[in-house]
């Protein structure tokens, strides 16, 4: 590790030990399958915050410290997200070359599988200087085996407490 890439993590917003786990040890652990098996962990980990709405998706997402998720382009078929803010800036900042954020795009793909009640896949469709795009497709033709459906209950979220900025 550099001492750049040290100071980057030491001051990042995610904190030293998170940014640390996620953008360097997974990766070492992984090496090549990282995008595959971030994409499956993301999956599984909206297994464990199965969510109703696009709305508690976005919380959630903010909520999980991935980012800031926007639903910019719905059809029937389609979902565009954006993913911004400072949290994935920083990532971006610190090394846009071998940033993943394909844990995201499972984890938004599982979601809509859950609300659609459709197969949904997710990809990452373009990373920007401050902004991943992430396209969503659903097929409604491959309605899941009812023998097979997952049984999800959906949670409830909570507003995160917010901080108070006013001046004593």
């Amino acid at each position: 590790m550099t001492q750049k890439r040290y100071d980057q993590l030491i001051n990042s917003r995610r904190g030293f030990i998170s940014a640390t786990m996620r953008d360097v040890l997974l990766p070492a652990i992984l090496g090549k399958e990282t995008d595959g098996i971030l994409y499956w962990i993301g999956k599984d980990l909206a297994r464990e915050y199965p969510v109703q709405t696009i709305d508690e998706l976005i919380l959630l997402t903010k909520q999980l410290g991935f980012g800031d998720l926007e639903l910019v382009k719905d059809s029937d078929l389609q979902h565009t997200f954006k993913l911004s803010g400072p949290i994935v800036s920083e990532r971006l900042e610190i090394d846009k070359e071998h940033t993943s954020f394909t844990l995201e795009a499972g984890f938004i793909a599982q979601e809509l599988e859950f609300q659609l009640g459709t197969v949904t896949e997710a990809e990452v469709d373009s990373i920007r200087h401050k902004e991943v795009r992430i396209f969503a497709q659903n097929d409604p033709q491959k309605l899941s085996n009812p023998d097979e459906t997952e049984i999800v209950q959906f949670i409830k979220l909570k507003q995160s407490p917010s901080k108070s900025t006013s001046k004593k």
